[in-house]
């Protein structure tokens, strides 16, 4: 049965576009794709601690001498690769924040993105991602329109998505934006309904 691993991102819990679009996908791929088995994690709702630490000294400390802290930190980075691991399709709901991607979203990459895990260095400098065959659905939210020049220089999220991805071997990724909502509040509605259009076509 394939799995497919939706992942919330947006601390706008009651009034998201992107959770709310990525929610529609979810629900329309399911439709159309039988025997599908959705897990949902919502890293708002129960957000993850920051890459600290505890974490970073666990690359270099024998498990027979971990701490209580650094195990858990390494029990939590290993439960989000397997969960990240057994997923054949990726839905992930990104609002723009500052100019990039939320922090929640950053910390939930920063947990899975661990060398010999999800990458490995091929040669000195040289670095191969592992999760080969996985298909990445990305729904954005923007307040601005960033898909051409001047303010495309200011889009720093959907670019660093499709590296963070790139660098875990998931080549496959779609991404579907709903943008300038803030910049023309006036076309709001008929802006979300385009990306509500673009979503039934693409999870279909």
């Amino acid at each position: 049965m394939p799995k497919l691993l939706h992942i919330q991102s947006s601390p706008n819990i009651e009034n998201s576009v992107s959770r709310s679009l990525s929610d529609q996908f979810v629900k329309r791929w399911a439709e159309h794709h039988h025997n599908v088995a959705v897990e949902v994690l919502d890293l708002a709702a129960e957000p993850l601690p920051h890459f600290g630490p505890a974490i970073l000294q666990a690359a270099v400390t024998p498990p027979e001498s971990m701490s209580d802290e650094t195990r858990a930190a390494v029990a939590l980075s290993d439960r989000l690769i397997r969960q990240l691991e057994d997923a054949d399709i990726l839905v992930i709901g990104s609002p723009m924040i500052n100019f990039t991607i939320c922090s929640q979203l950053k910390a939930w990459f920063d947990h899975v993105t661990i060398a010999g895990r999800t990458f490995e260095f091929s040669a000195p400098g040289v670095a191969r991602g592992l999760l080969f065959g996985k298909k990445a659905f990305v729904i954005e939210a923007r307040g601005g329109e960033y898909t051409d020049l001047p303010f495309s220089a200011f889009d720093f999220q959907e670019p660093l998505l499709k590296a963070l991805l790139m660098f875990l071997g998931i080549f496959d990724a779609s991404f579907i934006r709903a943008e300038g909502m803030r910049q023309r509040e006036e076309d709001t509605d008929s802006i979300i309904r385009n990306a509500q259009d673009v979503v039934s076509r693409v999870a279909a």
